[in-house]
């Protein structure tokens, strides 16, 4: 790629960092959680608004646009090139629950204080969606010729399952090459496989469990976990630790609260799951039913690490890395208890292994297994022309002559649509000094942030990609 291009795109970019961020904050100011259970189908009056917001703002700068049926939109940069020869960009609308202690501002509110914004989605993935819209809008007013159409896609329901980019994979025509920018740089070229599951007791609870809840989507491991119990003499509450628990009472109740520390299930490493530290309590309260304890001993010993080793499936390769497993969310229906678990198993394990040994554990325990989704791991040959492509330019870019394209535990669309890699949108910025909470300012977790300085760069790094896959393509 010629560099006087790519100096007058970097410019272009850079004298319209105050529009950018204005237009980040716009969007990141509309509630988008994901529920496929609201009237407003399919994904609730949040998802719908953004992504419309997403298209009138196409619509404004004169580019066409798509609506595929509420589920994905689209934004289109018509180079002349046939339909085919397109390349994809993909970015997500919809966020995860804004969640609780906030600090640095309203959730919903986008602040920029010191180079950083502060923003539910700021980060994971707004970002990439207007990012790609103004690569987009540089390469159109630089009159920069391409072979490729550019077309960037707006899903709505990725953090829940992506059903959005399943709909439109089965009923649209996909890209001829796709980018994902939902990892960090340079990227990867593959996916571990997936399977969302719950454990369900076979067994229900005594009439002493009043309720029992942790967790609101399966991909965060919870920060809290609550037990309400009926008071009853022999009740030890003694043994319930004071740090990180609180204990209130009423006449007739206890309400036991346990802190832990989130992270996306996907790096678990340095979590501390609330439901875990929770019934490790529970399991060995004095005054609760024997039944009940059995219960919560299963619960512990499925969440004492992260890896699946105790429902037997624990595994690393050389190719991928480690598989995860996660309890995320937990619940009582009809006095059954459902923990949800993320896993995501390295490339050399099928789904099949996996839940046959989940399935075999569980009956031992009283208890069973309800698979909610699953997808096969995928993944492109690091050798291939378009990943070699992509950590060139990184490297080019950056410096940086350490990182590789690699198989990620993140799942992202990229895991879903044809010839796909998931790659960046901001640059860490080594600048950055902050002093947040343990568990703050990471995507899904309170005060997400991303630094302005970094964002720039990212956008400028994706553009170059893009071009560069132009001419290999």
């Amino acid at each position: 790629m010629d560099k006087n291009i790519l100096t007058k795109l970097y410019a272009w970019i850079d004298e319209r960092q105050d529009e950018i961020i204005e237009n980040l904050c716009d969007v990141a100011s509309i509630r988008s959680v994901s529920d496929a259970k609201s009237d407003v189908k399919p994904y609730g009056q949040g998802c719908l608004d953004v992504l419309n917001k997403m298209l009138e703002k196409g619509n404004a700068t004169d580019f066409k646009t798509q609506n595929f049926d509420n589920y994905v939109g689209s934004i289109l940069y018509e180079t002349g090139a046939a339909k085919e020869n397109t390349i994809g960009v993909w970015a997500h609308l919809d966020v995860v629950p804004e969640g609780e202690g906030w600090t640095m501002t309203e959730p919903y509110k986008p602040t920029l204080k010191d180079g950083l914004l502060f923003g539910r989605g700021v980060g994971d993935n707004k970002s990439a969606a207007i990012g790609t819209f103004y690569i987009q809008q540089a390469i159109r007013a630089l009159n920069i010729p391409l072979k490729h159409n550019i077309e960037l896609f707006l899903g709505t329901s990725e953090e829940t399952g992506m059903s959005d980019v399943e709909y439109y994979v089965a009923h649209y025509p996909t890209p001829k090459f796709s980018l994902v920018p939902d990892a960090g740089f340079p990227g990867v070229c593959g996916e571990f496989g997936r399977v969302q599951y719950d454990l369900v007791s076979d067994t229900t609870l005594s009439s002493d469990i009043v309720d029992l809840y942790a967790g609101s989507v399966f991909n965060i491991i919870p920060n809290k976990a609550t037990v309400v119990l009926k008071k009853n003499a022999e009740l030890d509450l003694t043994k319930i630790p004071q740090e990180n628990f609180t204990v209130t009472q009423t006449e007739d109740l206890v309400t036991i609260e346990a802190a832990g520390l989130s992270r996306h299930a996907a790096m678990p490493e340095g979590s501390i799951n609330a439901i875990y530290q929770l019934t490790k309590v529970l399991k060995d309260l004095p005054g609760l039913k024997a039944s009940d304890q059995a219960i919560f001993k299963f619960l512990t010993d499925v969440n004492e690490d992260s890896y699946g080793t105790f429902l037997g499936f624990a595994k690393t390769d050389d190719i991928s890395g480690q598989t995860v497993s996660s309890g995320t969310v937990l619940k009582v229906k009809e006095g059954h208890v459902y923990l949800t678990n993320d896993c995501r198993h390295c490339v050399t394990d099928t789904n099949e292994h996996i839940i046959d040994m989940i399935s075999k554990t569980a009956a031992k325990y009283q208890f069973h297994l309800e698979v909610l989704l699953q997808s096969k791991p995928a993944f492109i040959d690091q050798n291939s022309q378009a990943v070699q492509t992509i950590s060139k330019i990184y490297r080019e870019y950056t410096g940086d002559e350490e990182k590789e394209m690699r198989i990620g535990k993140g799942g992202t669309y990229a895991g879903k649509i044809p010839m796909a890699v998931a790659t960046g949108i901001t640059l860490k910025d080594e600048d950055v000094s902050i002093e947040l909470p343990a568990g703050h300012g990471g995507a899904h977790q309170p005060d997400e942030y991303i630094s302005v300085k970094g964002y720039m760069e990212g956008i400028k790094l994706l553009a170059t990609i893009i071009l560069n896959l132009d001419e290999v393509l």
